[in-house]
């Protein structure tokens, strides 16, 4: 998952998180509602709505050329392009939206807790907030605070390797399996 900090308003704790979201990805619009963003996840449902209808279009345009016809078509060919439009935006939505929610709550009045420098030092190296005087004189502070949002971004690039090789594996299968099935209907 992503990085999580912890966010503290007048005794009230709630969970930050920053960095790519791997449970935007795979739930979509229920995270919102698992962390009581209303108008959020009004917002992901009408995306949701809209991916539903572009798969009915392209499963309606499937079932129109059942038997392989491999002509090029518009009504093929649009589908197709709102899929990868489609794809484009929930990668970009699971990378911004822990941020946007994040820089919310920050926004509300929630704050790193005290003596928290876990989540102080990666708040502060995702730029959500800004490095202190006093912190900037302290080089063992600033030194503690590279070291945890080294160690998160590492933990965050590994996560985005996994994602993209495991994208990359499932296309060629599912190209695989679509070249097989066009084989063997030619022959």
């Amino acid at each position: 998952m992503s990085v999580k900090v912890k966010l503290e308003k007048n005794g009230y704790i709630k969970n930050g998180f920053t960095g790519f979201s791997w449970t935007t990805i795979f739930f979509g619009f229920w995270v919102p509602l698992f962390r009581l963003k209303l108008k959020d996840f009004l917002m992901f449902f009408i995306f949701f709505g809209f991916k539903i209808f572009t798969f009915y279009l392209s499963f309606q345009q499937a079932s129109e050329n059942i038997y392989f016809q491999l002509s090029t078509s518009y009504t093929a060919l649009i589908p197709s392009i709102l899929f990868v439009v489609i794809f484009s935006a929930e990668i970009w939505i699971a990378y911004y939206y822990n941020k946007y929610y994040t820089e919310n709550l920050l926004a509300d009045g929630f704050c790193t807790m005290d003596g928290d420098e876990y989540s102080a030092a990666i708040l502060k190296n995702y730029t959500y907030l800004p490095y202190t005087d006093e912190e900037m004189a302290d080089t063992d502070k600033i030194e503690r605070y590279l070291n945890f949002a080294e160690q998160a971004r590492k933990t965050e690039r590994s996560k985005v390797i996994a994602f993209f090789v495991i994208l990359i594996i499932f296309y060629i299968i599912i190209f695989i399996i679509v070249i097989s099935a066009a084989s063997n209907y030619l022959q």
